[in-house]
């Protein structure tokens, strides 16, 4: 039934096949972005919402971390000025500490003041130091409501014996009042109250007022202890004001004398909501926004840690767009928590001593929750319930539902648009599309029987003509190519029969060598070449590489092969002037075209332990002592083959008596590999430490394990360059059976089988 199918659709027309493929690349795409639209309103709530949603959660994250960061920076700066006042105080009162009492100034002391008289006579109401319910409730006296601007005033010690002292000091700090005046006008309602408090007991303050509790005494005050213990400037808040019971920041130092000894501490107070007024917590996301103020304290109701609030904003005004602080009051109030499990992960995100934000249920709803440090266990916590922080993606989500619902009945008429056009075009275009493509198909067919000949000879007046054009340039291209590709697999033969077919035989020494080239032919060389000296058999071992690679390369290489072979057979001439015959006449074939040959020349004495070489550019041989473990290298002056006439090339010899030596040369396809093709070099280093790890090993094992660790190195990438070496080692036990070398070696060059590589 397939078979039936598929031969129907053969035989439809080319209009109809280019119908129906318009249809299929055309209409079906839409219909399907229909279906897909369908689904898109199906899981934009998962997909969509869940993506806009947490960005908006990060940027909300971020805004509410830097309100509260923001509310922290405030109150540090406001700490900076506190402190500058203190120091300025603290200054004034030690100069003053060590000048003599004033005698002529009228000292007003806590128990004179009297409202009801009144005594001092610009006593007025002050809203900001009437005391709280709570501590009217407790002391049952709100005298502490009436100040003096006009006057400082002291409290004296309750013992009689400190009373003495404390009044001559107190005739000391009066001095201050001018400095307490100005300060006050400087500063109005952000200074609440600076005072000093003396080692004998006395308390001088500014502005004077009274309602201290009986039994008072500054030095058993935490702003007074701390300062002494700590010796430097303190931070204490909340602390509770003895006299209105309300909250307050403060600050104070201690206060040196002559000696250096600590005589009291000076002090100052701000209101609490005074002071965490100077922030701004509008937030962009949110109208329901919360700040507090919270430190960590142990909480007696579940005796585990946990944040006691000190102070909260609520909403205020007609529009509920107005904040304002309230105090934490006389009864303890507590950040609170849905179980122990999420109070623990809160309470360690916020003693990490770095800002944060989290998404958590508050008070039983989800909010985003950051906060700030501050102050040793003190924090600002920033609270906005999540569904506000989503107002933004419901819009969003609800204009989408829109858009989609729109776009799905466009597609809906544009697909029948498209198809109604699509029926048309195609008629149009199989009348002028099958005749050009009919004839291209018959010359494709000419072509594919080996006609490179053939020809197409038409015009459309467009991109068809390009593509007649190219065809027509198709034959004798690939006429061409193949006739290069026939010469490159004959030159890749000839190159491949002009390598050694095996390893000469010399008796104590393993000889082997390798070639890798990166194209069909390449300039890389290596040879052996059997001579005499005196009546000594001579092994010599000559490795090339020609400057670049390729056809070019490999004719170079064939020329510097025939003509080393040729002066081999003059056996009286010496290496370095064999060298610079053949170096001479190259000069003079590739004067102009600047390609050379680099070469490294090593004859081996079958009776003698001296090895004699000629270095012409090449890189030098390396050299393995097994005794030492060290390396060394058979270096020599010399420039590439080819370079100029007339040089002449220096000959050097070493004598290698240890058994197990290895001889090392190569080209620099092998330490200039690259890791995957373009990593690190492959390096002589790795050579190093590859023949030093085999060194027991056979020379032909050697090369391989070297061949090997430069193709796992490139990861199995194609050579960049080609790869060749050839390694000697000597064994005295290699060839016993080779003294006659002449015999062993007469079929050196003519043996095909067993080729190395």
């Amino acid at each position: 039934m397939a078979l039936k199918k598929l031969t129907l659709i053969h035989r439809l027309s080319l209009r109809w096949k280019l119908f129906l493929t318009l249809v299929l690349f055309s209409v079906l795409p839409i219909c399907g972005t229909l279906i897909t639209v369908e689904q898109l309103e199906t899981d934009i709530k998962e997909y969509l919402f869940e993506s806009t949603r947490n960005d908006l959660v990060k940027q909300a994250s971020l805004s509410m971390e830097n309100i509260a960061v923001n509310f922290a920076e405030n109150l540090e700066s406001s700490e900076r000025m506190r402190r500058v006042i203190i120091d300025v105080v603290s200054l004034t009162s030690q100069n003053l500490m060590e000048m003599p009492p004033s005698v002529n100034s009228k000292l007003l002391f806590s128990e004179q003041i009297n409202p009801t008289l009144p005594y001092p006579a610009d006593l007025v109401v002050d809203p900001q130091h009437a005391p709280t319910r709570e501590h009217m409730v407790k002391y049952g006296s709100d005298i502490s409501k009436y100040i003096s601007l006009g006057n400082m005033a002291f409290y004296l010690p309750q013992k009689q014996a400190e009373q003495a002292a404390a009044k001559r000091e107190a005739e000391k700090l009066i001095r201050l009042l001018p400095l307490f005046k100005e300060l006050k006008k400087s500063c109005g309602s952000f200074l609440y109250k600076v005072y000093i408090g003396t080692k004998s007991g006395l308390l001088a303050y500014y502005p004077a007022h009274a309602g201290f509790p009986e039994g008072y005494d500054p030095r058993k005050r935490i702003w007074y202890r701390l300062a002494v213990e700590k010796k430097e400037i303190v931070w204490r808040a909340p602390v509770t004001d003895i006299s209105t019971g309300k909250l307050l920041f403060t600050v104070s130092a201690p206060l040196y004398g002559a000696g250096n000894e600590i005589v009291g501490v000076v002090g100052l107070d701000i209101l609490m909501e005074q002071g965490l007024s100077g922030g701004n917590i509008t937030a962009a996301w949110s109208n329901n926004a919360r700040l507090i103020l919270a430190e960590e304290a142990d909480d007696t109701r579940t005796g585990s840690a946990g944040l006691r609030i000190i102070a909260h904003t609520y909403k205020r005004g007609e529009n509920n767009e107005e904040y304002s602080w309230v105090m934490g009051g006389a009864k303890e109030r507590w950040v609170t928590f849905e179980n122990d499990e999420l109070k623990a992960k809160f309470m360690n995100a916020v003693a990490s001593g770095t800002s944060g934000t989290l998404l958590m249920p508050w008070e039983g709803v989800s909010c985003l929750v950051a906060w700030a440090p501050f102050k040793d266990n003190s924090y600002f916590i920033a609270v906005v319930p999540e569904d506000d922080v989503m107002q933004l993606t419901n819009k969003i989500l609800a204009y989408l539902y829109w858009a989609s619902s729109a776009q799905q009945r466009i597609v809906e008429i544009a697909v029948v648009v498209i198809i109604f056009l699509t029926f048309f075009f195609a008629i149009y275009a199989s009348q002028t599309i099958s005749k050009p493509m009919n004839l291209m198909i018959d010359a494709f067919k000419e072509l594919a029987q080996g006609n490179f000949g053939a020809r197409v000879d038409f015009k459309t007046g467009d991109e068809r003509d390009t593509l007649v054009e190219t065809f027509n340039r198709i034959g004798p291209q690939l006429e061409h190519l193949l006739e290069t590709q026939q010469a490159l697999d004959v030159a890749q033969g000839i190159q491949e029969n002009l390598l050694p077919a095996r390893s000469p035989k010399l008796p104590g020494w393993q000889i082997s060598g390798a070639i890798r080239y990166c194209d069909q032919t390449g300039g890389d060389y290596y040879d052996y070449y059997m001579t005499a000296c005196d009546g000594e058999p001579v092994l010599s071992v000559v490795v090339g590489d020609v400057s670049g690679h390729g056809v070019a390369s490999a004719l170079l290489m064939t020329t510097a092969r025939a003509l080393l072979r040729v002066h081999t057979e003059c056996s009286r001439i010496s290496a370095s002037r064999r060298v610079s015959q053949v170096s001479n006449l190259l000069a003079q074939d590739v004067h102009g075209t600047g390609q050379f040959m680099t070469l490294f020349y090593l004859e081996i004495m079958q009776h003698s332990n001296i090895v004699r070489w000629v270095r012409a550019g090449h890189d030098p041989a390396i050299v393995y002592l097994p005794e030492q473990d060290d390396f060394i290298e058979l270096r020599g002056k010399g420039l590439p083959l080819g370079v100029i006439e007339r040089f002449e090339y220096e000959e050097s010899e070493i004598e290698l008596s240890q058994q197990g030596t290895i001889i090392f040369m190569g080209t620099d396809g092998i330490w200039e590999a690259r890791k995957g093709g373009y990593g690190d070099l492959f390096g002589k280093e790795r050579v190093r430490d590859i023949i030093r790890e085999h060194a027991t090993k056979t020379a032909e094992e050697i090369r391989d394990y070297v061949l090997d660790a430069v193709e796992a190195w490139q990861k199995n990438i194609p050579n960049a360059d080609d790869v060749t070496l050839v390694v000697l080692k000597k064994d005295k036990t290699a060839n016993e059976g080779c003294q006659d070398t002449t015999i062993c070696n007469s079929d050196f060059f003519m043996q095909e089988n067993d080729k190395n590589e």
